[in-house]
């Protein structure tokens, strides 16, 4: 394809995104699947394409003064002359309308490219949705827009789980490094490597990925379980993960457990719960299901009582993950987040009911927003005086063999029990976690 061409498809894949709720990579997958012409190294251009215009997506619209709904061309225009900095003479040589290339530019587009920025309110020079920046000012402060930058802009590293069960983070290291990436140790996750996301390799092919000695789950979602302390417990622990979604944080609490005890993987959707399945016997670990088909069947509930560690990893807005799904910032809304909040501490009234006396409970969300973190957390407090506060700084000391730098951690936990990571702070993707003991 020619870099024309590649222009025009990436107009039309964002296009065909502004009219659904699919993610930028399954709408970028279907579309390779119907243009086979396409190369690897097309697809790869033309995904780079499309996810730097979602990252900019505000600014690029706020300079072309065009509307959100079918803005392709605009956001490609605006991306060659904001971010990829070319002259409007050389921005005409791929738009000229020749072959499979868009058309050429307007009088109105033109002058568009030559007006420039202009000065954009913080909301479009940040690329957060316009409802989130207050809460950003009121949560970070001065940092916002550093931590408001680092969560919108830049593309995401790829993490890595290493299945110390298996293998060592050494012995993976090599083999990453012979079939030509660059890996480097995660700081805080004693089993996590990074790679440099450019460009982002097919990890699934690997021998390594296919025979379970690895996984790819973001450093802070591995902090999260490590965190959870499942290795703390006594061998016969029951241990239940009750939002288990794809079960990334299942196969870590199964990592920590070394086959001892027993851990429930629920959720209110089958097909996620299906989709571990295959991921345990990858990693040489088994799992009981429970398939939530009435999350308010107490019956099912009782299954799941006495529980020594249950871990909420609960749904959520997803915007600590926005530097890997740009699309997503702009799809959220007040009145959702609203509604994540009732919905977060209605999941928990019903987990506090299976944690046993003496057992932990860990609620964790993929949010930087206090109104589904601190709010929840404090929503949860209040109507369950039973459970007491477990100071983060315990579970990291004794989780010494997962988890390094545990000081830098421990002062983030500024309140004792909770402890935020943000893009900005610690590199990883956003993550909250809140953790209590039930004394009676």
């Amino acid at each position: 394809m020619t870099p024309a061409a590649r222009l025009q498809a990436a107009i039309e894949i964002l296009d065909q995104l502004s009219g659904t709720r699919a993610t930028a990579e399954a709408v970028l997958k279907q579309w390779g699947q119907a243009n086979r012409y396409a190369g690897s190294k097309d697809r790869r251009a033309i995904a780079d394409r499309v996810y730097r215009c979602l990252r900019g997506k505000q600014r690029l619209l706020w300079a072309m003064q065009a509307d959100e709904r079918g803005a392709g061309r605009a956001l490609v225009l605006a991306s060659l002359s904001l971010v990829d900095g070319l002259s409007i003479p050389e921005i005409e040589v791929l738009f000229s309308g020749e072959g499979y290339g868009p058309k050429a530019l307007s009088q109105a587009e033109r002058e568009r490219l030559e007006g420039g920025e202009g000065e954009a309110p913080a909301w479009v020079t940040t690329g957060l949705p316009q409802f989130v920046v207050s809460r950003f000012e009121t949560q970070f402060g001065a940092d916002w827009p550093a931590e408001a930058t680092a969560l919108m802009m830049p593309r995401a590293p790829i993490d890595l789980r290493v299945n110390g069960n298996k293998t060592t983070r050494e012995a993976m290291i090599e083999a990453l490094e012979a079939d030509g990436l660059s890996p480097e140790p995660t700081p805080f996750s004693k089993y996590g490597i990074r790679l440099s996301a450019e460009p982002p390799p097919n990890l699934v092919k690997l021998d390594i990925y296919q025979s379970g000695q690895i996984e790819i789950q973001d450093e802070g979602s591995q902090l999260a379980a490590f965190i959870a302390g499942a290795g703390l417990l006594p061998g016969a622990a029951k241990v239940v993960d009750f939002c288990a979604g794809g079960g990334g944080k299942t196969l870590a609490l199964a990592q920590m457990m070394d086959g001892n005890g027993d851990i429930y993987a629920c959720d209110v959707v089958e097909k996620r719960l299906k989709a571990i399945e295959p991921r345990l016997l990858r990693a040489g670990a088994s799992a009981h299901f429970m398939h939530f088909f009435d999350p308010d069947d107490t019956a099912q509930l009782e299954v799941l009582k006495g529980a020594d560690l249950l871990l909420v990893d609960a749904p959520c807005s997803g915007s600590g993950t926005w530097r890997r799904h740009p699309e997503e910032a702009h799809r959220l809304s007040e009145d959702k987040v609203a509604a994540l909040h009732t919905l977060q501490t209605q999941i928990l009234d019903r987990a506090a009911q299976c944690v046993k006396i003496g057992g932990r409970l860990v609620y964790v969300t993929c949010s930087v927003l206090d109104d589904e973190n601190a709010r929840t957390a404090d929503a949860f407090e209040a109507a369950h005086p039973f459970f007491d506060a477990l100071p983060i700084h315990t579970l990291l000391e004794h989780g010494g063999l997962y988890i390094d730098h545990t000081a830098r951690l421990t002062k983030l936990a500024r309140t004792g029990h909770r402890l935020s990571l943000t893009p900005h702070t610690t590199q990883t993707d956003g993550f909250f976690i809140a953790a209590y003991t039930r004394t009676q």
